[in-house]
């Protein structure tokens, strides 16, 4: 399971550097709420009862 984490801008602005993005600090305080609730929202889905189902898979053709 995910350790609950607060991410800093610090970070956000690393992360954003590696994908290419020049955001100012008053636009990543601005997203960071929103990866804080991702964030949370993953570790929900990691507490989920998964045991039983069955992985699926899926074709396509091209």
């Amino acid at each position: 399971m995910l350790a609950p984490m607060e991410i800093p801008v610090e970070t956000l602005r690393r992360l954003a550097r590696l994908g290419g993005f020049a955001w100012t600090d008053a636009e990543l305080e601005a997203i960071r709420p929103g990866v804080q609730r991702l964030l949370e929202t993953l570790e929900r889905l990691e507490t989920l009862p998964l045991d039983g189902v069955e992985p699926t898979t899926q074709y396509r053709l091209l």
